[in-house]
C-alpha cells in the first residue's frame, strides 16, 4: 500500500512538472496569464451603458446645435441680402404723395426734416420708402418709363410703402394724381 501512494505521489509531480514546462516551452507562464475582467452586474451594466448614450446624445446635440446655428445665420445674410437694394437697378412700384394739404399734412419727414416748403431736400427729390429695403438717407437714382431720371433723398417713410415701393413728393394734390401709378427703376447711389 506505501508503494502505491509512492508511485501515485510521483506520477502526479511528474505530470505537473511536465505540465509546467510544456507551459514555459510555449512561452505561457501560469503566473503572468491576464486577469479575467470584472463580471459587471446587470445593473452596472446598465448604467455603464447609459452613461455611454448619454455622451453620444451630448455630442450629437452640439452638431445639431452648431448646424442650426449656421442655418439661422445663413437665413439672416439671406434676407439682408434679398431686401437691401444694391448698386444695380431694381423695378419699383411708385405712387405721389403732397405735404401740402389743407388738413392732414404735418410736412415734417419720417426723418425729421420739413418739406412743407418744398419738394427738394438737398438739391434732391424727396421720396418715402420702406427702410428695410432702402435706408433712410440714402440717394437713388430714379429712372421714369418714359426714359426720364432724377435724384432722390430716401428721408420719409408711408403706411403703405412696403417692399420695392416709393411714394414721390409732389407740390400738389393734381400733380399726385397726375402722376398715379407706375412702375420705375431705381439704384442706390450713395
Amino acid at each position: 500500500m506505501g508503494r502505491s501512494i509512492l508511485r501515485g505521489g510521483v506520477s502526479i509531480g511528474i505530470l505537473t512538472n511536465l505540465t509546467l514546462t510544456a507551459q514555459l516551452a510555449a512561452g505561457h507562464c501560469p503566473a503572468e496569464q491576464p486577469p479575467k475582467p470584472p463580471w459587471l452586474t446587470p445593473k452596472e451594466a446598465a448604467i455603464q451603458r447609459n452613461e455611454e448614450l448619454t455622451k453620444e446624445i451630448t455630442k450629437k446635440n452640439a452638431q445639431i446645435q452648431a448646424l442650426e446655428d449656421e442655418i439661422k445665420a445663413l437665413k439672416k445674410a439671406k434676407s439682408v441680402k434679398s431686401t437691401k437694394v444694391e448698386s444695380g437697378w431694381k423695378t419699383f412700384e411708385a405712387s405721389a404723395y403732397t405735404a401740402f394739404c389743407s388738413e392732414g399734412c404735418t410736412g415734417i419727414t419720417k426723418t425729421g426734416v420739413d418739406v412743407s416748403q418744398s419738394i427738394y431736400y438737398e438739391g434732391a427729390r424727396v421720396i418715402a420708402v420702406d427702410p428695410s429695403v432702402i435706408a433712410l438717407g440714402s440717394t437713388v437714382e430714379v429712372r421714369l418709363a418714359d426714359g426720364s431720371s432724377f435724384r432722390a433723398k430716401a428721408i420719409d417713410t408711408g403706411g403703405a410703402i412696403k417692399g420695392a415701393r416709393l411714394d414721390l413728393l409732389v407740390a400738389s394734390e393734381s400733380d399726385a394724381v397726375q402722376f398715379g401709378r407706375q412702375s420705375v427703376e431705381l439704384r442706390v447711389v450713395k
